[in-house]
């Protein structure tokens, strides 16, 4: 296998993992829009959205790995 081909191998990985973190705020998200009333539930609401947007924080993250990762293997390709 080249290194262009394991490269892009692992950026379709990175791929799949922002998709999943992705999901995992979808999810987050819906959990707090039915969260109970209350100051408790406030709280709660909080640690959520601060949650999320760390998430949205590590799928960003994840896609720029994964580009990254995709113009160094065209690079790899283009030098071969």
């Amino acid at each position: 296998m080249s290194d262009a081909t394991e490269l892009r191998r692992r950026a379709g990985r990175w791929r799949q993992l922002a998709e999943v973190t992705r999901g995992e705020v979808v999810l987050l998200r819906r959990v707090r829009e039915i969260a109970w009333r209350g100051s408790s539930a406030a709280a709660f609401r909080d640690v959520l959205g601060r949650r999320v947007e760390e998430l949205v924080e590590l799928a960003e993250r994840e896609d720029s790995v994964a580009d990254l990762l995709d113009r160094v293997a065209a690079a790899v390709e283009q030098a071969a």
